[in-house]
């Protein structure tokens, strides 16, 4: 890529707690526990309607079970034809024994049985099974989760790994609506070697939980009013994406333009795209400084450059990159309207950035135009590609992780 500082590669994964939920049943005042396992229902044979219609009471344990005359019994045990309730088996020793009236069998001899297993050892992560699918759960890699993004020390900042205490599920997104319920869209902005924004739970990075509904730019009292459980200033403060889509993005009159992120702890305050108040120049107009921009960017090559989600949201002839801005903010990395573009589409053939209309041609893979991503619904003209992370290099030298589409 011109103009700019790239690098081509991967993402990582996050955590959540199961709470096990006590209901209470109406009209017999059953309790199920939901949990490792539910309970039968309690009975008394002398009532009517105590179980469920394909189940009768057993008189002795005073659950509910299945009749023995559809299900049978157990070996060693016949069906009573009087009571559809399982019984001992005669024998020569004596008559037979109504099954839920005998003790537990007694126990082997202890020399025979196998030695207890170890129970196993608490990684202070919760257990998953197969792919996750909600931002949070622990992962040891991109096969843990079905966004197949594992945030990991590849990814996430250190200060939100220590927070996590352990590597988790996570996906892209361009706003706290695009993460599920409860966690919120958090941008590195270049930091750490990675300038990427992903779903993570917002009291990793000091912010509310039981966030609201408020959009970035919306007014508020507490961080539970806003999608991203931070309000700063008495308005919601939220990642976006598009300069050119700030009225879906942002609340009313902000705007998705770039400044240093208010968060709460320090590693959630570099410089992105946020909503908020800005200028009015559009992408391309001449511009003198950054606040006559309605993206807050005067890139002093092209004029005002819009923060942008992938080249549609660009103007002919340009592209959307990951660029560095001007100082003070050169150590960022964000993606911008740039000019420059070749004719290639996504998907097409290329073997260099100049052949492709992205200016993003993946070299060191599929050797096929490419473009920036926040979300899958960017890499939709090149189906099934999704958005995830790569590495790219620098022109001023280095590698940063960077959002792109791909396979």
């Amino acid at each position: 890529m011109t103009g700019r500082r790239w690098r081509r590669g991967s993402l990582a994964s996050l955590t959540f707690a199961v709470t096990l939920v006590a209901l209470v049943g109406a009209g017999g005042g059953c309790e199920i526990a939901i949990g490792s396992a539910i309970p039968e229902f309690e009975c008394e044979s002398n009532k009517a309607a105590v179980c469920p219609g394909d189940q009768i009471c057993d008189p002795n344990q005073h659950v509910c079970v299945e009749p023995c005359s559809s299900t049978g019994c157990k070996a060693g045990f016949t069906c009573d034809p009087g009571s559809s309730i399982c019984i001992v088996a005669p024998s020569d020793d004596g008559p037979a024994v109504d099954e839920s009236t005998t003790g537990d069998e007694p126990d082997a001899d202890a020399s025979t049985q196998p030695d207890e297993a170890a129970p196993p050892v608490d990684t202070g992560a919760p257990e998953t099974v197969g792919p996750c699918n909600t931002t949070g759960c622990a992962c040891t890699g991109s096969a843990s989760c079905v966004s197949q993004i594992c945030g990991d020390s590849s990814l996430v900042p250190q200060a939100i790994l220590t927070m996590a205490t352990f590597a988790f599920c996570t996906k892209p997104c361009c706003t706290s609506a695009d993460c599920d319920q409860g966690s919120v869209c958090f941008a590195t902005g270049g930091s750490s070697s990675v300038a990427a924004n992903f779903c993570v739970e917002p009291q990793w990075i000091g912010r509310s939980g039981g966030v609201g509904a408020g959009l970035g730019g919306s007014s508020c009292g507490t961080g539970r009013d806003c999608k991203s459980g931070l309000c700063a200033s008495s308005k919601c403060a939220d990642t976006c994406c598009s300069t050119a889509q700030s009225s879906s993005e942002c609340g009313s009159g902000a705007s998705c333009r770039f400044a240093s992120f208010p968060g709460a702890t320090s590693v959630d305050q570099n410089f992105v795209a946020w909503c908020g108040q800005a200028g009015s120049g559009q992408n391309g107009d001449n511009c003198n400084n950054d606040s006559s921009c309605a993206s807050d960017l005067c890139d002093g090559i092209d004029g005002c450059a819009n923060a942008c989600r992938n080249t549609s949201d660009c103007t002919n002839g340009e592209s959307c990159a990951y660029v560095n801005p001007p100082a003070p903010n050169d150590t960022a990395v964000v993606a911008a309207c740039f000019s420059g573009a070749g004719n290639a589409s996504m998907g097409a053939s290329c073997s260099s950035d100049t052949d492709c209309k992205s200016q993003f041609c993946d070299t060191d893979g599929t050797h096929e135009c490419t473009d920036v991503c926040f979300t899958n619904v960017d890499c939709a003209a090149k189906s099934p590609w999704r958005c995830r992370p790569e590495s790219v290099t620098l022109q001023s030298g280095g590698k940063v992780e960077v959002l792109a589409c791909g396979p």
